[in-house]
């Protein structure tokens, strides 16, 4: 179902077993929450694993599922289109869990007459596409094309810089946070936003571990490297300019695979424009390209969009009409000769449209400075 559904069913697994296990632990969760965790299920999935774990033990004699684990495993196959797969495991544990527990509410895991009837539709519409393609304008350009260059920059030097983080909280209750980061220093350390790093105004809720931190194929965007890192936030300048930093100190150790994903000690792809641009100020209509991993498109690939400077509202702020959505926060936007413009870390919308709003280089270098002082003062 997952195949034939393009992904679609997959969604909905994951609103079922939220619905259930919401339910089953009196988590109060609002159906609208419920769909957010289930559309971001690349993110959320480690959340619902161990909660299903946790149940499971109380009818397994204390033996429930490696969430951690099949998250990461999950997290991976999704770019493969093979999510599915390490859902099978879980599915079985849930049946038994209910089975166990509630033997009336035990999942259903055979096809039905729907089931059977969105596979047919699925399958007669991508006959119906591969038979109807006009074949009439077949012509191709033998020419190859590198469109890694693009308006005078290297692409894929801006993109490998661009990183997705997610740093799991330690609060029972609160879900873990992610969004995206640039790379500035080849030691590793990471430009972001200060919201994506949970926290409170006196602590932050993460353990010893810190955050994830996945490098992407510039190619591709897809993710290629983990690491770990700890957060370094700034007391009170942090809040003010909602601005911090992560630190890569290790590679990330796959238990499953029994191996590193990524090599540490080594270079970073540092972003670096001071070669090509001597003035980081645009103007109002020019174009803008963002950076990131907005949670609309699935959150865990480096995705670009376009768009042009549509405003100065003030205090530092640019408002472009590049799309920028939740998981873009803390990364990059950068003008038409790849020079940054400032850290993507807003929407504006109302019920029509929405803008996204950029934090410009101006408060990122007062950020930058304030800092500085801040760390020459507490030596």
């Amino acid at each position: 179902m997952c195949l034939s559904t393009f992904g679609l069913y997959e969604i909905y697994w994951f609103y079922r077993q939220w619905k259930s296990f919401n339910t089953a632990n009196d988590l109060k969760h609002g159906n609208f929450t419920l769909w957010i965790y289930s559309l971001f299920a690349p993110l959320s999935s480690y959340s619902l694993f161990k909660h299903i774990s946790n149940n499971v033990k109380e009818t397994n004699d204390g033996k429930g599922l490696e969430a951690g684990g099949l998250a990461i495993v999950y997290f991976f196959f999704t770019r493969f289109w093979l999510g599915f797969l390490p859902l099978i495991p879980v599915q079985k544990k849930i049946n038994l869990y209910w089975e166990k527990k509630y033997s009336n509410k035990l999942v259903r895991s055979n096809f039905g007459v729907w089931n059977w009837i969105v596979v047919g539709t699925v399958a007669l519409i991508v006959v119906y596409a591969i038979f109807s393609e006009d074949t009439s304008t077949n012509t191709t350009s033998t020419t190859p094309v590198d469109t890694s260059v693009v308006e005078g920059y290297n692409q894929d030097e801006v993109a490998s810089s661009v990183v997705n983080i997610f740093c799991p909280s330690t609060v029972t209750g609160e879900e873990s946070t992610g969004g995206s980061g640039t790379i500035i220093t080849e030691e590793g350390v990471i430009l972001t936003n200060s919201h994506i790093i949970p926290q409170d105004k006196n602590n932050l809720h993460v353990d010893n571990t810190g955050c994830m931190v996945v490098l992407p194929d510039p190619n591709t965007g897809q993710p290629k490297e983990i690491y770990l890192a700890h957060p370094i936030v700034i007391p009170d300048l942090s809040d003010q300019y909602d601005l911090a930093y992560v630190s890569i100190y290790s590679a990330y150790y796959d238990e499953d695979e029994q191996k590193y994903a990524g090599v540490y000690p080594r270079k970073f792809p540092a972003f670096d424009d001071t070669t090509r641009c001597t003035n980081e100020n645009v103007k109002l209509g020019e174009s803008v390209r963002i950076f990131g991993y907005p949670a609309i498109s699935g959150g865990y690939t480096l995705t670009v969009t376009d768009g042009l400077v549509s405003s100065f509202p003030g205090d530092g702020l640019i408002v472009t009409s590049a799309k920028i959505s939740y998981g873009n926060s803390g990364g990059l936007a950068v003008d038409k000769n790849g020079c940054m413009v400032g850290v993507p870390s807003l929407v504006s919308s109302d019920e029509n449209e929405s803008l996204g709003v950029i934090y410009s280089m101006d408060l990122v270098n007062k950020f930058s400075t304030d800092v500085s002082n801040y760390l020459d003062n507490n030596k």
